[in-house]
């Protein structure tokens, strides 16, 4: 296993028009047995440094060491680092033991050990059954299952994951997250995990390195990233679904701070840290933020209410999606599919005072 740092990370790639910046100063740890993910849309730079922690593209300027020691020089063998790719990659003619085995007869080892890690790592992954057959008779879960045993069978000391779901669809896909975590803790080897996908990487990941623009956003765990946004775009990207924002400004009243959205009869009350931060701020206009999630139907001591109408109702059979209006505003909430919402109903919705966010409009970073 490894502990991989990143040190003022860049990657530009030169074009005739103009360089393209894909990686600006990243600074990132992995410890040791760590389950790490990166996560961020198309471009974001994700991709382009995972192949530069594996060696398979150039390092622009920075540093990336293991347990330490620096490895920009090293070639992906002498980096001892295993990765399993979007597209699975196997050899069709070889069968699953076959394809299993070849990266140990690369390394020269001799039939009884290679057969023994076969079996080992087959077992690992459940596949004992399918290890005669050939790729093209196996589902994708299946072709999957090879592709990761393949890249686990030469022990690598980390082991990069690259979109390795994004080809199975979403019940194979539901298994494979549960696969991946038994795997992980099973083995503890050091794991970096790249997707765009919010729930694999807060399904599966001990932390999660959010990117955008070739810039790491947040670096934390679930609860930092979900509960402790440091700016709009973390907000925004993680949680399903997304955050409800809005244009508003700071305003008091004999109740004290309320954060009225403009044009509408809505405000909302942030809780005390929240308001001295914005109180220390001193400027007026806010972007508010709250999460579908974060609104409920049932009114409980200590909760504060705003009031709607319900625009529309989506039955998504464990939840519903409700989509509502106020004062010409629009936004979300999550309800049980057991109440009846109809079209132009009016609606109370309770929330925590401590699950209001607030950001700045210019810098859109987080405040409080």
């Amino acid at each position: 296993m490894a502990r991989v740092t990143l040190t003022d990370l860049n990657k530009i790639y030169p074009a005739r028009d103009r360089s393209v910046h894909a990686v600006k100063d990243l600074n990132l740890t992995v410890e040791d047995g760590e389950y790490v993910a990166l996560l961020g849309p198309s471009g974001c730079g994700k991709t382009s440094t995972l192949r530069m922690i594996v060696g398979l593209e150039g390092i622009t300027s920075g540093t990336i060491a293991f347990d330490g020691k620096r490895v920009n020089e090293l070639t992906p063998e002498q980096r001892n680092v295993a990765m399993a790719f979007e597209t699975y990659a196997l050899y069709p003619n070889f069968t699953v033991a076959e394809n299993l085995a070849f990266p140990l007869e690369v390394r020269g080892l001799g039939k009884a050990e290679r057969d023994r890690q076969v079996a080992r790592i087959a077992k690992l992954l459940r596949i004992e059954s399918i290890l005669e057959q050939k790729p093209a008779q196996l589902s994708g879960g299946q072709q999957q299952r090879v592709s990761l045993g393949r890249a686990l069978i030469r022990d690598p000391a980390a082991f990069i994951l690259d979109e390795v779901m994004s080809h199975l669809d979403a019940h194979l896909k539901f298994k494979m997250l549960f696969e991946l975590k038994r795997i992980h803790r099973s083995l503890g080897k050091t794991t970096i995990y790249v997707t765009h996908d919010q729930v694999e990487a807060l399904a599966l990941a001990d932390r999660i390195a959010v990117m955008s623009n070739a810039v790491l956003q947040q670096y934390g765990t679930r609860d930092d990233l979900y509960h402790r946004p440091v700016n709009r775009f973390v907000a925004d990207f993680i949680g399903e679904p997304p955050t409800n924002f809005f244009a508003g400004e700071i305003a008091e009243d004999q109740e004290g701070v309320a954060l009225r959205v403009d044009g509408s009869g809505l405000a909302f009350r942030p809780d005390a840290s929240r308001t001295a931060a914005l109180q220390q701020r001193g400027a007026r206009q806010v972007t508010i933020g709250i999460r579908p999630q974060n609104f409920s139907t049932i009114a409980s001591p200590g909760l504060q209410t705003v009031s709607a109408r319900v625009v529309l109702n989506e039955y998504l059979g464990e939840q519903s999606i409700v989509t509502l209006e106020a004062g010409g505003t629009t936004f979300r909430a999550l309800a049980s599919p057991d109440l009846e919402l109809s079209h132009g109903a009016p609606i109370s919705l309770y929330y925590r005072s401590s699950d209001v966010m607030v950001f700045d409009p210019e810098s859109e970073t987080f405040i409080g």
